[in-house]
This record gives structure tokens, sequence and C-alpha cells, in this order.
């Protein structure tokens, strides 16, 4: 890795496990080049394998150790010189293991690695105590002790054993070929298998065959592989093969944890198929925690911090260590109080959280937090920092990113969805109630997990358009109700004319009506030819040619642009000239059709008419009219209505065309809605499908009649208790009642939610006060019955577990036990996501064969791809979940990190021994992982 890993823990090391010197007599090239000029020295040996940016290598010569304490001292005078600014080009950071390949009796090879402490001499002991008296560098003889002890003198030397190329020749596990049979004796490599702590081999062909006797074992050995170099030509040259091995820095102890842990988890082969990106990260993860002045953390200055790897963290402690204050510390800041507010108020997570958030009043008062408390989050958010800023002053979180520069800065947006900064974050307490009668907050998880809040926001904008649409039909149905009335005035009106029309020279008056339309539509023409020819003037007035710039064209070199110029000059004024005769003349012809002839004889009906109406009104005078204008009012009064009842006519299309399409948006409303439970469906589906421990299926609208209850009363506005008869009741010795039960019960969900629906919209069947209720509720609140046509209940979920853990025998949750439920709860929560993942004290509640089987298990799958945050009392969970890093905390006073690292690093273990039960003793004896130095 050419640039350093910037997280504390363990990382990946790219390891070769089996190199050559030219101690190795069979290494013919480097034998033949000693005393010329391409002699390889240890600094060229070294510099090899830096260009290969190996980072770790053991020296495992045949049956010698003759150039370990040369090549340390060549690495250490080159660092030296490094350091001081005139080390070799290409020197980088080389982690030397000493180490032999052993020729072994029975005739099989082994590679012994030691710490990088060890030096010559300590290969030469062993080399003495096992036995071997061939030539040193060459494989002319074998071990005098039998397999079986050279091993353990290995191990009691404290190295570890690697068969090397245990699948060919010379190899521990090689096979007859085309058999299993072992190509070693059968009683020997038997022997050989019984030895609990080897605990990897060289394999380097994936097709070889393992001999029966392996697979009869059960042994699984991690397989790793070194390049076998044994000269600088060719392809076998230093990173022509190598093992990544995950450590937090190259000692003895990571190597053996690493190989405990095995392929995938700490140990990969670098032929091996599949993308591999060592050095990648989640996308999003927390680096550094930190609380400041809270009432019993970060009271010293600078505060309190927790610094953390992106991928597994381990958070250890007893009683009263700020181990809880952390999580709670993360939720106040990531602005998640309220999926606690899920869960019922007497649950114990939601309470003892409400406590931690107080302020205490006085010294004895309940209360973890101060005014001036702060917590800060610092992560990296698809590859930007971010800093999540809480503070009690302003009981808010502030969100900064880090600049170019490396400022922290208020982010433009401030939102804290989780959508922007994922997480999740689960106390033990919390998966139980969920597991319990909170299946609600546990919908809330799997709809964040499945990002169906965009299928939310559908629903909720398709309900909205419904209720606007139907507020729009009821304010048209309000002005429609006068149309009935607007209608019979008509009538009256029309009646009256009739009458008028009948008995009082209707001929007259429909003439007089016709020509006062005729004289409007006259004059309007007129006016218009008035307006016509004014229009014509001011646009001619307004076409001018454009003024060219002075002095930009030459008078004799431009000539030919600027005769041009004067051309188009003469066809704007032509065009202006034209324009203002046109303008002349159509005020000439509009003034000359004033005095047309061809208005004489029209002029001439005109007068008819009007003498006819004014006998019209001489005759309604003589019947005793006294008003003449009466008539004048009604055609007046008419003309209003009919234009009313026009309006009408608009409005009732429009009450058409908006029915029509509510019935459109309520569809979508409903098919938004069963979307999201299919939705809901198809995520479970994916991450439960052939999971052991837990099975879970979405209900649509659920069938649990006291969930429906809930649902229906946040519908009606309505308290606990009241109307119980009619909503949901329970009478010992009678089955339940009520609409949740009908919905909850019915076969047919879809048809039992409409006839709850209409019997609540027509108000059928119910007692006397709920009926009251309705009623009341119906003519007040305008929007009720669409909210009532758009309701669903919510989907329930109906969870089951395998007793065995074997994906068998799946039973309802509700009879388990509290561990049995947790478990299966924990098995859905872990199976699923990329984000950041706490868990506080998961092992609660839990058999130890749960601890191991689900929890530990899905750790290392989980880590692979997020980062964990893990808060435990529990060994198992920190020593074979194989945490990156420790963070063990301690109360003196205050709390604080006392201790922080990988479990390498033994006073990381020793604190692990002290803090979690069982104490060393037991720990020895049930985590023989964590090595021989407890």
């Amino acid at each position: 890795m050419s640039n350093p890993w910037p997280y504390p823990g363990s990382r990946w090391w790219k390891f070769d496990f089996h190199t050559h010197t030219p101690a190795s007599l069979d290494t013919r090239a480097w034998q033949l080049a000693v005393d010329t000029p391409d002699e390889v020295t240890p600094e060229k040996w070294l510099l090899r394998y830096m260009a290969a940016e190996v980072d770790c290598v053991a020296i495992t010569d045949h049956n010698s150790g003759a150039w370990i304490d040369q090549l340390k001292n060549a690495y250490s005078s080159m660092k030296t010189h490094n350091e001081a600014g005139s080390g070799p080009t290409g020197f980088r950071p080389l982690h030397i293991f000493p180490g032999v390949e052993l020729s072994v009796q029975g005739g099989f090879h082994l590679l012994a690695i030691f710490s990088p402490k060890a030096s010559t001499s300590d290969i030469d002991s062993l080399l003495g105590s096992v036995g071997y008296g061939g030539t040193k560098g060459d494989s002319d003889a074998v071990t005098s002790k039998g397999a079986a002890e050279v091993i353990q003198l290995v191990l009691d030397a404290d190295g570890i054993v690697i068969p090397a190329h245990a699948d060919e020749i010379s190899g521990l596990l090689a096979v007859i070929e085309g058999t299993k049979k072992s190509a070693l004796a059968a009683g020997t490599l038997k022997q050989i298998l019984e030895i609990d702590d080897i605990l990897a081999m060289e394999w380097r062909d994936d097709g070889s065959p393992l001999p029966s006797e392996y697979d009869r074992s059960k042994r699984s050995w991690a397989r790793v592989i070194g390049s076998d170099c044994h000269n600088f030509k060719g392809t076998i040259v230093p990173g022509y093969r190598f093992t990544w091995i995950k450590m937090a820095t190259p000692t003895l102890e990571g190597l053996r944890l690493a190989l405990l842990d095995g392929n995938d988890t700490s140990v990969r082969r670098s032929y091996e198929p599949g993308p591999f990106h060592p050095f990648d990260t989640p996308q999003n993860f927390i680096t550094r925690i930190e609380i400041i002045n809270a009432r019993y953390m970060g009271n010293k200055k600078g505060g309190e911090e927790i610094l953390l790897t992106p991928f597994y963290n381990a958070i250890i402690g007893g009683r009263g260590t700020g181990k809880s204050t952390v999580i709670h510390a993360v939720r106040i800041a990531y602005n998640r109080d309220s999926e606690l507010d899920k869960l019922p108020l007497e649950s114990e997570p939601r309470k003892q959280f409400t406590q931690f958030k107080k302020e205490p009043k006085d010294r004895n008062g309940d209360g973890a937090l101060r005014s001036d408390t702060e917590i800060n989050i610092e992560m990296l958010r698809e590859g930007i920092p971010h800093r999540l800023s809480w503070s009690a002053t302003t009981k808010k979180t502030t969100v900064f990113a880090r600049s170019v520069s490396g400022v922290w800065e208020a982010t433009s947006s401030q939102a804290l969805g989780a959508d922007r900064f994922p997480i999740r974050l689960y106390s033990q307490g919390q998966i139980a109630a969920m597991a319990g009668g909170s299946r609600r907050a546990l919908l809330e998880v799997i709809d964040e997990a499945a990002s169906i809040g965009g299928l939310k926001r559908s629903l909720e904008d398709a309900q909205n358009e419904y209720y606007a649409k139907r507020s729009t039909i009821r304010a048209l149905n309000t002005k429609l109700a006068d149309q009935p009335e607007a209608e019979r005035r008509l009538e009256d009106i029309d009646r009256k004319l009739e009458a008028f029309t009948e008995l009082h020279h209707a001929d007259a008056l429909k003439k007089h009506q016709i020509a006062a339309r005729q004289q409007q539509q006259l004059e309007s023409t007129r006016e218009h030819l008035r307006s016509l020819a004014d229009d014509i003037q001011q646009f001619a007035e307004g076409v001018q040619a454009l003024d060219w710039e002075d002095d930009l064209f030459h008078a004799e070199i431009d000539k030919d642009a600027l005769a041009w110029r004067d051309d188009a000059t003469l066809v704007i004024e032509s065009a202006k000239s034209s324009l203002s005769k046109v303008s002349e003349q159509v005020l000439a012809s509009s003034e000359s059709l004033e005095h047309s002839p061809l208005l004489s004889s029209w002029i001439g009906r005109l007068q008819i008419a009007a003498s006819g109406y004014a006998a019209f009104k001489e005759a309604l005078a003589a019947n005793g009219v006294t008003d003449p204008d009466h008539f004048g009012n009604l055609v007046e009064e008419r003309e209003s209505v009919v234009e009313e009842l026009k309006q009408h006519k608009d409005n009732q299309e429009k009450h058409n065309t908006l029915t029509e399409e509510s019935e459109k948006i309520f569809l979508s409303v409903s098919s938004s809605r069963k979307a999201i439970t299919k939705a809901r469906q198809s995520f479970l589906q994916e991450h439960l499908t052939g999971n052991n421990f837990v099975d879970i299926t979405v209900v649509p609208y659920g069938d649990d009649p006291r969930t429906i209850e809930i649902d229906i009363r946040s519908l009606l506005g309505l308290e606990d208790q009241l109307f119980q008869q009619d909503i949901l009741q329970f009478e010992d010795g009678k089955s339940p009642a009520g609409l949740a039960y009908e919905i909850a019960s019915s076969v047919d969900k879809e048809a039992a939610l409409q006839r709850a629906k209409e019997r609540l919209k027509v108000i059928d069947g119910f007692g006397g006060h709920f009926r009251n209720h309705l009623q009341k509720k119906t003519e007040t609140q305008k929007d009720w019955l669409d909210r009532l046509r758009c309701w669903f209940p919510e989907d329930d979920l109906r969870i089951s577990y395998s007793r065995s853990g074997d994906g068998k025998s799946f039973t309802s949750i509700e009879q388990g036990s509290p561990g049995q439920r947790a478990a299966a709860l924990m098995a859905f929560l872990l199976a699923f996501g990329d984000e950041p993942l706490i868990l506080d004290q998961p092992e609660d509640d839990l058999d130890n064969h749960l601890i191991y089987e689900l929890v530990v298990q899905q750790i290392k799958k989980n880590k692979l791809r997020r980062q964990l945050i893990i808060v435990t009392h529990n060994a198992n969970i920190v020593v074979n979940g194989d945490a990156e890093i420790v963070n063990a905390l301690e109360f003196n006073g205050q709390c604080y990190v006392k201790r922080k690292g990988a479990l390498q690093e033994q006073e990381v273990r020793t604190e692990v021994c002290h803090i979690m039960e069982g104490g060393p003793d037991a720990f020895k004896k049930r985590w023989a992982r964590l090595g021989r130095s407890l």
C-alpha cells in the first residue's frame, strides 16, 4: 500500500509466506552471481520486495536461518538512512518475519515462522532441537524427530506452523494421482491432524483434492500462499504470489489471530477469483466520536474521544463506565430520538434514553447532560468528511463538511435524514420490544432499509391531490345548489316576457332588439376603422433606418458597403412612405364610408323599428304600464339569469370532469398503498430467503384487531376506551366484536375494509352515541368522508423463528422465550444494509450457542460490507467476532477510554480478560485464539 492507512485497528497487509535468499543452495542464479557485480546482497534483496509493495516477508530458507540477521541489519541501516533523508530509492517499510523451511521426517516440507524479534541463532537452535543433520540451506536430509514432534517443538518455541506447498510434491497433504489417498504415510498424517495448533497451510491449487484423512478430521486450516521465489528472473519473482493478512501491526500474535479467523475474514490469497479491494471502505462510516462536558464524561480538556475503524469496533467496559453514554450521544447527534418514540412509553430503552437526555436540576437529579454539553460525530460520507455537532445550548445538530483547505464549514443543507446520514442503532431492549408488541417500530426499520420513503411520498401526494380535488368539488356543489332557483327564476321571467310579447307588440319589440344589436355592431366597426388608420400611421412613424457607427467604415475603402447601406435606407424610407399613404387611404375610406348611400335603407329600417318601439311604449302606457322600462328590466334580468345558468353549466362540466379525475386519483391512492405492501414483501423475501433463524411476512392491513383498533381511533380522533362496543370489544366467554375485529378476522381484507368504510359513511349498525359522534363529524369536518375513503390500516408483520436455528420448524415468535425472540429479530436486522450499524449489548437474553452461531457469524459477514460499533460484555463477540479495534472504557470519577487497540496487543487482551466474564482462566479455556501470553 503506497498511502498510509489513516484508521486505527486492523488493516490488510501484503504478506509473502514463502521466500528464499542465497542462503538456500538451490537458488542457482544467485549462487552463480556470488562475487560478481550481479551478486544479490541483502539490500538488493530487500529492495526487490519493496518494489513489489510487499509489506511482510517470511524468510524461509531450506533448513537455514543464515540470512536472517543479515537482512535485519541491512533493513535497519536502510531505514536509518531513509529517516535521515539519504535512504535508497524505492525504500518503503518492510516487516521481516524470521523463519525456516524444514525438511521433515516423512518427506514433506514445513514452514516455521517466528516473531520479527527472532534471529539466526533462534533458527539454528530449532534446527538442532528437531535433529536436522543435513547441509544447511539444502534439503539433502530430514529431521531425526518425527513430524508430530517437530511441529510441537516449533509450537513450543512460539512459532507458527504452516505445511509448505501442501498440495504438491513434498507437501503434507499431497495425494496419489487420481485418488484421495495420502501420499504421506496415513499414520503420520493422522497424527499431525490431531494437533490443534496448526493454523494454516500453503495451498497453491484449489482444484487439488484433499486426502480423505483431512476430510475426516474436520479441520479447516486457513489457506495461504507465498512466492517461493528462488531468483529474480522469470515469473516467480517477488509479488508473484502473496496473501493478504488483516492485522493491526505486523506481529506474530497479529498473524496468529488472522490465521485463526481464516479465509475471507482475515486471510485472502492473491489469486483467488472475484474482485478484492483491501483498502476500500464502506460508503458511509464514523471516524470519531467526541463527547465534551457531559455529566460523567468528557470533562477533561478536549473532552473524550473514541477513534473508530471503518470495520468492526468493539466497545467494552464494566457497569457505569460510559458505554451507554456513547450510544445515546450518537443517537442524539443523528437526531434519531423518534426511533425510540415508536416503542411503548414504559419500554426500558425509551425510559433510559428519556432520562439520559435530561439536564439534572440538582446534584442528585436525573440526567446525563449539562447546559454546555457538546457531541461531535465525524464521518466519511461518500468520501467527503462530515461532522455532526450537537449542542445542549441550541438542542440541535449542525452539519459541517470539511473544505479543501481543511476547515469545517456548515453545509447549505442541514437535513439529518436517514437518506443523507444513514445509520442503524439498536439496543437489545429495543430489539426485544420490536420482537414483542412494537412491530410498528420494526416496520419503520423495514421501510427505511427498503427505501419505501418514495412510495410513501407518492401515496401522500396522491391523497393530497384527491383531497384537493374533492375540496374543489364541494365548493362547486355549493355553487350548483343555486341552480334550481336560477332555473325557476328564468321560467318566471320567460313567462312574463311571453305575456308581454303576446299582448304588447312582440314584433316591434323584436325588431327594436335586433336594431339595437345591429347598431351596436355598426358602431364597433366604425370605431375599428378609425383606430386602424391611427395604428398604421404609428407603425409607419416607428420605421427608421439603423444608424451605423461613425468612423467604422472608410469612405474610400468601404464605399461599396456604404453604397449598399444607402440602398437599404431607400428601401426602408420607401416602406415608411407607403405605410403613411396606406394610413391616409384607410382614413379617407373610413370617412367616405360614414356617408355611404349603402346605409340609407338600413337607417330607414332603424327609424321604422324606433317608431314601432315608440308605439310599443305608447301601447304599454295605454295598458296601464306606467314604467315603460319595466320590460327592459325583465330583459336585463333574463340576460343575467341566463349568464348565471351558463356559469352553472360550466360548473357542472367542471364538476363532472373533477369527479372523473378524482376517481382516477383515488385509484392511484389505492395502487400506491398496495405498492408499499408489495415493496415490503419483496424486501423481506430478498433478504430472508435462506435465513435459518427467522421468517417475516407482511400481512396487508394487518390481522391483529388491537393494532387495527389503534388505526381506527387515530382516523376518528378518538381516545382509548370510547365506543369499545362499536370499535373493538372483548368480553369473557364471547367472541371479539367491532369494526377492528371484522377487518382483522376477514379472509378478504379488501372487501372487509370496504364494508367498514361504507358503514362509517352511512352510519349504519352502530350504537346511538357512536352514531351521534359520526353524524357530528360528518357535519363539521367537510373532508372527513374523503379521508375515510383514502384510509387504509397499516400492514402488520407475522414473525416466526426456528427453534433449532437450522431453518426448520418455524414457530410464531409469540411462543418464543425473550432470548429466542431477540435472536430472531437480530438475525433479520443483521441480514441487510451497508450503513453503519451500532448494537448495544446484543448478547443480552441470548444463549451462548446463539451468541456464537448468530451474532458472531453475522458480525463476520457484516463487517465485510459495513461499519460495526458493538457495545458488549461478551468475550465471544469481541474475540471470535475479531474486532478490528477495541475501546475499553473505565470509570474513575469520570468515564474515559482506558485502553484502545487491536486484540493482538497484549495490553488490550489483558483488558478484555479483566472486564469480560470469566476472567483470564476461563478466557484461556474458552478462547484459546488470544494466544499464549494472557
